[in-house]
Order: C-alpha cells, then sequence, then structure tokens
C-alpha cells in the first residue's frame, strides 16, 4: 500500500468564475529487499546481498491536477545497498535510479531528466527474476554501453492507442561536435498489451562513447512476448547489441532470454529462466558464450512482504578472464572450468 501525503493548494482564480482549487497529491514509496547468498565457483563466498528478488530504493513522486485533464508531475527515486545502508551508486544517498519532472495528460507523458530508457522499460518486463538478484538477466549488462537510464534526457510516453503505446527518449550528450555529432543517446520503443498477450519491439542507439580510450557507437535493437494462460505465464526476449568502434569493424553481443512462472497455492509463484549469452567485447577475436539456468521460489505473506529462494547456475563455454562481466556476483570466483552456481535466500518488503 502506497503511504500519500495529500495537500491541497488555492489558486487565484477571477470573481466572475468563483473559487477554483488544484488538488496536489505526494507519494513516498519503496522496496527493501536483502538475502543470504552462497556462492561456488574457484572458491565459496559467502554474504548478505541488497536486492534478490527486487532492487532496494525509495523515493517521492507528486502530482498536481492543473486542471482540462492536464497534470504536472514530479518522480524522485534513490537506490539503496539493504545490506549497508548506502546508496547503490557508491556516493551515499542520491536520486540517480530517477529525477524527473514533467506534464501529462491526453497527449500522453512528457519528462525530463534522468530515467530508465524506453528500451529497458519496454523490455525488462520479460524477464521473470526482475533483472534482479543471481537469477535475473543480464541482458543489459554485457555490451560496452549498456546503462540501462540515461542523463539529460526528454522522455515520451503516448496514451494507449486499442493495446498499443509508443515511447521515445532523447539524452543530450552535452558536448561538442565530433565524428559522431555528440555522444547523445536515443531510442524507441512500442509495445502492445491486450488481455493475457503482451508484445514489445525496441531500438536504441548511443553515439561516440569513450570505451576504453576508443570512441564507439552502439546500436541494440530488442524484441520480447508474454502470454499468461491462467495456470502458467511464459516469456521471451532476444536482444542485439552491435558495437562500432571508429574506424574498425562492428562487432556483436546478443542475449536470448526465456522464463516462465505460475501461482501455487494461494500465495506462491514458481518461476524458472534461462539466458544464453554470446558477448563480443571490442578488440577480442573470439566471441564469448555462457549459459545461465535459474528457478526460484517467492511466497507472499502478505500484498506487501514476501519471503523468497532462488537458485541460479552459469556456465561459460570458453572461459576467458574477459566474460566476468557476465558471471554471478562476485564476478572473480568462476571457477576454472568457467562453472559457478548460488543460492539466495531473502525477504522483500514493499510500500
Amino acid at each position: 500500500m502506497k503511504k500519500k501525503i495529500m495537500v491541497t493548494l488555492p489558486l487565484l482564480a477571477a470573481a466572475a468564475t468563483g473559487s477554483a482549487f488544484a488538488q496536489s497529491s505526494v507519494t513516498l514509496f519503496g522496496n527493501v529487499d536483502a538475502a543470504a547468498t552462497v556462492v561456488d565457483g574457484h572458491n565459496t563466498w559467502s554474504g548478505l546481498n541488497s536486492g534478490g528478488n527486487k532492487d532496494s530504493y525509495f523515493g517521492l513522486r507528486g502530482v498536481e491536477d492543473l486542471g482540462g485533464g492536464l497534470k504536472a508531475q514530479f518522480w524522485l527515486e534513490s537506490g539503496i545497498n539493504a545490506d549497508t545502508g548506502t546508496g547503490d551508486s557508491g556516493s551515499g544517498v542520491d536520486f540517480k535510479r530517477r529525477a524527473t519532472v514533467g506534464l501529462m495528460g491526453n497527449f500522453g507523458e512528457v519528462n525530463l531528466g534522468r530515467d530508465e530508457t524506453a528500451a529497458y522499460k519496454a523490455m525488462k518486463r520479460y524477464d521473470v527474476f526482475n533483472h534482479a538478484g543471481i537469477g535475473g538477466s543480464q541482458a543489459w549488462g554485457i555490451g560496452n554501453n549498456d546503462d540501462k537510464r540515461k542523463d539529460n534526457l526528454i522522455g515520451y510516453v503516448s496514451p494507449s492507442f486499442g493495446g498499443v503505446t509508443f515511447s521515445a527518449n532523447y539524452a543530450f550528450g552535452e558536448t561538442n561536435q565530433s565524428t559522431w555529432k555528440t555522444k547523445a543517446y536515443y531510442d524507441a520503443a512500442v509495445s502492445y498489451d491486450q488481455g493475457p498477450w503482451s508484445a514489445s519491439l525496441a531500438a536504441e542507439q548511443q553515439n561516440n562513447v569513450d570505451f576504453g580510450g576508443a570512441n564507439i557507437r552502439q546500436r541494440a535493437y530488442a524484441v520480447g512476448t508474454g502470454y499468461d494462460f491462467g495456470s502458467f505465464k511464459l516469456l521471451g526476449a532476444y536482444r542485439q547489441a552491435r558495437n562500432t568502434p571508429e574506424g574498425q569493424s562492428t562487432v556483436k553481443s546478443e542475449t536470448y532470454t526465456l522464463g516462465a512462472s505460475a501461482p501455487v497455492g494461494a500465495a506462491g509463484v514458481v518461476k524458472a529462466a534461462y539466458n544464453h549469452y554470446q558477448y563480443q567485447p571490442v578488440g577480442v577475436a573470439t566471441k564469448l558464450k555462457a549459459d545461465q539456468l535459474s528457478l526460484g521460489y517467492e511466497h507472499n505473506l502478505s500484498k506487501r512482504t514476501a519471503v523468497y529462494g532462488t537458485y541460479a547456475f552459469l556456465k561459460n563455454k570458453n572461459y576467458d578472464a574477459a566474460v566476468g562481466g557476465m558471471s554471478l556476483e562476485p564476478a572473480a570466483l568462476l571457477s576454472d572450468s568457467g562453472k559457478q552456481q548460488g543460492l539466495q535466500v531473502g525477504v522483500r518488503h514493499t510500500f
């Protein structure tokens, strides 16, 4: 249940029209998730992790009714390391998860600031493990510029047209002109939701990324779909990222995701997912491959509180130190054969 602080703000109005009022609401929301974790690879590591089932964060969002169907809104959201109490950016509490202000109405929504990209928002729902913990997909983590969020962003989300929505972003690079014009980022996504069926397409481009001293342009494309059969839900997604170093040939990375979830009794959910990664770092001739299998169970103690357990197994087919970015946390614990497995048991509370 969201906690709301309701504030009523008087507005000046002409005497002929009488008194007018605009109502504002501010909502405090968040999630706290911590899990005991054991990872077995070349060595065994154990400890407490934040966000085993869902990212830990807290935030404030507010809406003001401006009349005529027009509303103003803001959204401030900060990540938390629930295991240490610090901010997840490493620099204390900030609003690096989201900091936007905008307007919404019959035309849709326009927001300005820092936010998740339209491509990531459209595709993240096709991972049954919420892109979190040792079971989550790492589709947005194996490329050379795979940020889920962008600064200096102008974003648009359309209203629904028969279940179809469109979203797009442009993020200013805020640099002088260069070979690829600027370090600007732009993307677009189309999603369809109708009854038990959903589908999404997304495309994005990041210009002129300075990666290890090399200027790289990255283009990525993704498609995902899902269907809820009632007794179980089936999800699938594919993402391809193409990295082009300036003056060099393009290298390609791909992720295939297949997941399923099924209710168990009145409060339980069983989840399973398979991810296949084909990753080619810039400057490396060999394409690195890995397979990830994840199994999990979530038991809802209430609408806001759940306990869960997740098991994950990762196999790097051609083990190389450069493939560490695809490993489960902590990355350095891969075995000599490239195998690694982990177990997480945790508690999640949403407010």
